[in-house]
């Protein structure tokens, strides 16, 4: 006899549920007939066709000509529809491999061109390896394709407590070799 009241009183319960929501559903449905058409965006607008992409924490991956890896990471990145291949990056990081050692290069804000496989940093950068090598600039650009490392502003590099000052570098990863142009300034310790 309980059995069957708890099965008519459940019965009632969800007959009652069931209406509510279709009553909900019936008026959602009629409200939303009165939104004005004209602020519904479509995929022929020209508002989706402005639009730009964010994208929090990306990493790129890629090979370089020796099929080393290098990995380019930044906080932030805005992609803008009428270029894809290229990515104004926040607080950009890049990291290359070679068969020896890693060099990494950070800065505040950056570009990075995937088709070109480029990136331009700007703004307290800096540029390092595992041991300590360590050299600050305002702006630098990495091409992965070509291994190197250049920059026309003031750089300040230092090794094993030696200082070096130019106006300018480019370090070609594939030859172990860094060019300092303009007036350099080389201070040199021994221990």
């Amino acid at each position: 006899m309980k059995y069957s009241i708890l099965i008519k009183s459940l019965k009632y319960f969800l007959l009652f549920l069931s209406t509510l929501i279709l009553t909900i559903l019936i008026i959602k449905s009629t409200s939303q007939k009165g939104i004005n058409q004209k602020s519904i965006i479509t995929f022929e607008s020209e508002e989706i066709n402005s639009t730009t992409q964010v994208l929090k924490k990306p990493l790129f991956m890629g090979l370089d000509k020796k099929q080393q890896p290098f990995k380019i990471s930044a906080l932030k990145a805005i992609r803008y529809n009428e270029n894809e291949n290229i990515f104004n990056l926040e607080e950009p990081k890049g990291e290359i491999k070679t068969s020896s050692e890693k060099f990494f290069v950070h800065g505040s804000t950056g570009v990075f061109d995937n088709s070109e496989q480029t990136l331009l940093i700007s703004g307290n950068v800096e540029f390092t390896n595992n041991d300590s090598m360590k050299f600050n600039t305002s702006k630098a650009k990495f091409d992965f394709k070509k291994q190197t490392l250049s920059g026309n502003q003031k750089v300040v590099g230092i090794r094993n407590d030696s200082k070096i000052k130019s106006e300018g570098f480019k370090i070609f990863n594939k030859e172990n070799k860094i060019i300092f142009t303009g007036k350099s300034y080389l201070t040199l310790i021994n221990k």
